[in-house]
């Protein structure tokens, strides 16, 4: 079904202006709003919900993806909350074979009678007569689903509690468990996608400098004002630290009062452990004994702080910085790594962006008031063109929908037996539903210029509070410092974000004769 009018409806005030919530603020009259805060992810989570409805296709890979992978780990999806749009796809899924059933009984029923007892009297009447029902049962489908669009995922309507429970039990424990899973500290990945989840790159920056390196005398000389705040603080000599007194100094600097989580509206900062899912099979972190579960979704400070200290190839840790805008409809992390080795420090920071969903899951809101009437013949003509197709392969539809759960089990059952004979195993996350859902554009101006702020501000953020850290364990910066100034310099005076080594990724526009990707296909599609 389309579930597409050609005549634009009106839509109720958003919730929103230029991305910033409207809940819980206080006018200059002292008088309170009567509008209430709503969850971060809300949008996102809503136009998800709705393209199970809309695109059966996406319902099924939802489905596929969170409900079926009893052994791999699901990838973050920053933004959206899982276990509300599984429900609704379950429902859709439900409703599509319910459908099918019927067609089925209908064309068996026909091809029967026809065989049984076939007479050209007869097949006058019943030839119509099936196609009216057939008519009929396919615009009931589409009814169906298109009521829940309006009823629950329209603006002001949707409420993520309402989702409908599963049939099955085993369905309502796997949800449980995802609920559960969600802000988890371990990322098990699979193959070279390490920030699975985390959308598109924006770029990649990276700094390498000798820490022992001594300011000569010259430079002493040419910046005299910030050698003698250094004599103010009272930094004569070195401190050691680790790569882990950094991570945490870089947590601090994000998260704390004065952090960039004061500046913008639902920023996430913690560190996550990334594990390659062909490694974790009889690690620490994954006992043999839990080896026919997921993966875990956390592990203790020790494992971060060892994997910080003690990088492998295949366990490392990230500070994660997540900035996220209109309501999930934008979602911007900064990854970044430290690796000291006692006189040498690599530091490597890489941005990733989640764009909005596409275009056509967000056609949703034309049918805001749409009368009863222009529902129902919106039904019916869908229904008059899907009716022929539909009812010729309802067996066949009808049968695969039938055989899914066993499907589903068999390869369970295939996959728990590989690991039990100890063979290799990939536990590694595939994309997201998220992921799934991302366009190419943006939809609004200001959205694209708050992507561009987002990179900018934590960039920013992020080398000042290294600097801060290096300064405090009386750490040269000549080195630091004019790396840091080149990278900033190329950021701002080019007007563009470079990707370095980042191939075919979007690069960040910015500066006053920067462009934004408004309405049109981002650069950098791959």
């Amino acid at each position: 079904m389309t579930m597409e009018d050609t005549r634009r409806q009106p839509g109720p005030p958003d919730g929103f202006v230029n991305g910033h919530d409207l809940s819980a603020r206080t006018p200059a009259n002292g008088l309170t709003t009567t509008l209430h805060r709503e969850s971060p992810d809300r949008e996102a989570t809503r136009y998800l919900a709705a393209a199970t409805q809309t695109d059966l296709s996406y319902a099924e890979f939802v489905v596929e993806k969170v409900i079926n992978e009893r052994f791999r780990a699901l990838a973050p999806t920053f933004g959206v909350d899982v276990p509300v749009v599984a429900k609704w796809a379950l429902k859709a899924l439900h409703t599509r074979a319910s459908r099918d059933y019927a067609l089925s009984v209908m064309l068996l029923g026909f091809l029967f009678v026809s065989l049984l007892n076939f007479r050209w009297q007869l097949m006058i009447i019943l030839t119509p007569a099936v196609l009216v029902a057939a008519w009929l049962a396919v615009s009931w489908e589409n009814w169906v689903r298109l009521r829940v669009v309006i009823d629950k995922m329209l603006r002001h309507r949707f409420d993520a509690s309402k989702a409908p429970e599963p049939r099955q039990e085993s369905h309502r424990q796997r949800l449980e468990e995802v609920e559960k899973r969600r802000d988890g500290n371990l990322v098990v990945f699979s193959g070279h996608s390490a920030f699975i989840g985390s959308g598109d790159p924006l770029g990649y920056r990276r700094v390498l400098f000798d820490i022992t390196r001594e300011e000569d005398s010259d430079e002493s000389d040419k910046d005299d004002v910030p050698n003698k705040a250094d004599e103010a603080d009272g930094v004569t000599e070195r401190r050691d630290f680790t790569s882990q007194d950094l991570h945490t100094a870089l947590v601090e600097a994000f998260d704390s009062k004065s952090g960039l989580g004061t500046k913008l509206d639902n920023l996430k900062v913690y560190e996550r452990l990334f594990v390659n899912g062909l490694n974790i099979q009889g690690s620490e972190l994954f006992e043999r004994a839990d080896s026919l579960h997921c993966p875990p979704a956390s592990v203790g400070k020790e494992f971060l702080a060892e994997a910080a200290v003690h990088p492998t190839p295949e366990a490392r840790t990230y500070v994660c910085v997540e900035m996220a805008g209109w309501k999930g409809q934008l979602v911007v992390t900064l990854f970044i790594r430290a690796v000291y080795t006692g006189d040498l420090l690599f530091l490597e920071w890489t941005f990733r962006v989640l764009p909005p969903v596409r275009r056509e899951f967000l056609r949703i809101d034309r049918f805001y008031d749409m009368a009863k009437h222009r529902q129902v013949r919106l039904c019916l003509r869908d229904g008059l063109q899907e009716t022929i197709p539909a009812l010729l392969t309802s067996p066949f539809r009808a049968l695969r929908a039938y055989r899914k759960p066993y499907v589903a089990k068999r390869r369970e059952l295939r996959q728990a037996d590989i690991i039990k004979r100890g063979y290799v195993f990939d536990y590694g996350a595939k994309r997201s539903i998220r992921e799934r859902a991302c366009g190419w554009q943006r939809h609004h101006y200001f959205l694209a210029r708050d992507e561009n702020m987002y990179v900018l501000l934590a960039q920013q953020r992020l080398t000042q509070a290294v600097r801060d850290f290096l300064k405090k364990h009386g750490i040269p910066l000549v080195d630091y410092d004019s790396q840091v100034k080149v990278i900033l310099n190329n950021t701002l005076n080019n007007n563009t974000y470079n990707v370095g080594d980042v191939k075919d990724s979007t690069g960040v526009v910015i500066g006053n004769n920067s462009k934004a990707n408004v309405g049109d296909s981002a650069k950098g599609k791959k």
